[in-house]
């Protein structure tokens, strides 16, 4: 969840997102499913309220996406299947492991998660997480000025001095398996526009002196739950992806050959 307000006259951003996923590593399946409310209000103006969904399956070398219309694609990827599984990028509980593993931890005792008994630890953040944080400031702000028609521009100074970030860890005591991940982001910033695109050029303009916009403050909250592992999972994509018809990437190309 991200909530973001800009003081008395304010501009309010707020944004939900909810995602469900399975991953058959075994058989080299997953299905994730989720959607996202965007809203925006300003001052004397109605909110702007936008959702968009998605529903992706990953089986083999195949990817299949269906659109906001309901219409499904099938992406075919000729590398052999277990080249594209290749190096655990779709085993989420060894990425969080490693992450585990290079980090400093403390230790805040216990807690039960769905009735499971597990250790809870904080994670001490380091300099990836200011690349992080900056990129989640640009797209605040990009919002905000309604990019691409005007380019915004953010203090790093000033997200330092603000930003907070903190992230905690919940590990079963009987599997040793993370059953719950939580992250939390703040800091203020002074976006200001830089430039706006000159509609006669399609080029991007800079202004000789910069527009300053009103101090924003944001708070963006994450949470992942995890369960049921080594269960069996049923994940097969409907009728309707499986007979779209596949497209390749030597099909996206123009007739020179080079990818378009």
């Amino acid at each position: 969840m991200l909530k973001l307000n800009t003081g008395a006259n304010a501009t309010t951003i707020i944004e939900n997102a909810e995602t469900l996923a399975a991953v058959n590593l075994s058989s080299l399946m997953a299905h994730a499913s989720g959607s996202t409310k965007n809203q925006m209000e300003m001052p004397g103006q109605p909110a702007n309220t936008s959702t968009t969904s998605a529903d992706v399956y990953q089986i083999g070398n195949s990817t299949y996406v269906n659109d906001e219309r309901g219409n499904w694609t099938h992406l075919a990827d000729p590398r052999p299947e277990q080249e594209v599984w290749g190096k655990d990028r779709n085993n989420q509980v060894k990425a969080i492991a490693e992450t585990f593993n290079l980090s400093t931890t403390e230790d805040l005792g216990t807690e039960a998660v769905n009735g499971e008994d597990a250790y809870k630890l904080k994670i001490v953040t380091g300099g990836a997480d200011n690349t992080n944080l900056q990129n989640a400031a640009f797209s605040i702000a990009a919002k905000v000025t309604q990019y691409p028609m005007y380019l915004p521009s953010v203090n790093r100074t000033e997200l330092n001095e603000t930003g907070k970030i903190e992230k905690m860890i919940w590990i079963s005591k009987k599997t040793y398996l993370p059953v719950k991940y939580q992250s939390s982001m703040s800091f203020s910033m002074t976006p200001e526009i830089i430039g706006a695109l000159d509609a006669k050029t399609s080029q991007m303009k800079m202004f000789n002196q910069s527009i300053r916009l009103g101090e924003i403050s944001v708070s963006i909250e994450t949470e992942d739950l995890y369960y049921d592992f080594d269960k069996p999972t049923d994940i097969t994509p409907p009728e309707q992806a499986l007979s779209a018809p596949a497209i390749t990437p030597t099909q996206m190309q123009n007739p020179s050959g080079v990818q378009a």
